[in-house]
C-alpha cells in the first residue's frame, strides 16, 4: 500500500467508511472501494492520483484520458462491481472519486484535492501510537517539526533547489498568517513596535502620502491631535517645519495673521 493509500483510508475510515484497497483487476488495480452503512448507504471507487511536482502543473488531455481509464476500464468496472457484492450481497450505484494533488476536472468524477485530504488527517492526528509508519511520520511532522517556530521558518524560506515553496506561495503564506487572530495579538504587543517599524520602513507606507491616508483610518479625532502634539515635538519635524517655514513666505503671512 502507498503512503498515500494510507492517508486517504484514514481520512475514509474517520468518516465512518469501511474500506477495502489495492483489489487486483486482472490489468490493473482498484486503489480503494468504500462503503458506509448509515442511515443511508454510501458506496465510493476511489482512485488516487498524487505527486509532489504536479500540484502546479498543468494535466494534458492524454492524462486526463488514462485517469478516466482508471474508472471506465471494462475490468476494473467488473472488478469493483465484483467486490461491492461480496459485501452487500447486492448490486447497487456506487460513486467515482477521484484524489488528485492536480487541479483537474473530469466527467461524472468527484475530484477531491489530496492537499485537503492531508490537511484534515494531520489537523485530527493526536499523540496515541499510531500503527502504520505513514501516520506515524505524519504525527512525527506535527508534533515534532511544526512545534518548533524556527524549523518552519527555515524549512519554509528555504530557496535551494528543493525548496518546498515557491515566491507566490510564501506571499500567500504571509498573507494568509497576517489575517490570523494571533497576528493582531501579536502586533499588539509593544515589545514588537521594533518589527512594526521595521516593516513600514520596507513597505509603500514609508511615502508620505501613502502614510497620511492610512493614518487617517487608524486614527480618531482625539488621537489625531495627540499624535500631531507628539509629532511636533519630534526634533527632525521640527526641523523640517522651520525649513519649510522659512521658504514659503505666504506661508509665514499665514502664521502671523
Amino acid at each position: 500500500m502507498s503512503p498515500e493509500n494510507d492517508i486517504v483510508n484514514l481520512w475514509l475510515n474517520r468518516q465512518g467508511f469501511f474500506t477495502v484497497s489495492d483489489i487486483n483487476a486482472n490489468n490493473r488495480v482498484v486503489d480503494i472501494i468504500a462503503i458506509r452503512q448509515k442511515s443511508q448507504l454510501s458506496v465510493q471507487h476511489v482512485e488516487l492520483h498524487c505527486s509532489v511536482s504536479s500540484a502546479a502543473a498543468v494535466v494534458s488531455e492524454k492524462e486526463k484520458a488514462d485517469l478516466l481509464r482508471k474508472f471506465n476500464d471494462a475490468n476494473v468496472i467488473a472488478t469493483v462491481e465484483r467486490t461491492i457484492r461480496s459485501y452487500l450481497g447486492r448490486d447497487c450505484e456506487y460513486e467515482k472519486v477521484l484524489v488528485s494533488t492536480s487541479n483537474v476536472s473530469l466527467p461524472e468524477i468527484t475530484v477531491v484535492r489530496f492537499q485537503e485530504v492531508i490537511k484534515e488527517v494531520v489537523s485530527e492526528l493526536d499523540r496515541q501510537n499510531y500503527r502504520s509508519p505513514i501516520i506515524r511520520a505524519l504525527q512525527l511532522v506535527k508534533f515534532v517539526l511544526m512545534a518548533n517556530p524556527e524549523t518552519i521558518a527555515a524549512l519554509v524560506t528555504k530557496g535551494d533547489v528543493h525548496k518546498p515553496m515557491s515566491y507566490h506561495n510564501k506571499e500567500q503564506l504571509l498573507r494568509q498568517m497576517l489575517q490570523q487572530d494571533v497576528a493582531l495579538k501579536l502586533f499588539g504587543k509593544r515589545e514588537n513596535e521594533q518589527l512594526i517599524v521595521s516593516i513600514l520602513k520596507n513597505s509603500t507606507l514609508k511615502q508620505p502620502e501613502r502614510l497620511a491616508a492610512a493614518l487617517e483610518t487608524i486614527l480618531t479625532k482625539r488621537t489625531a491631535t495627540r499624535f500631531l502634539n507628539v509629532l511636533l515635538q519630534q526634533k527632525e519635524v521640527k526641523t523640517a517645519i522651520e525649513e519649510e517655514i522659512s521658504k514659503d513666505q505666504k506661508l509665514v503671512k499665514f502664521l502671523e495673521a
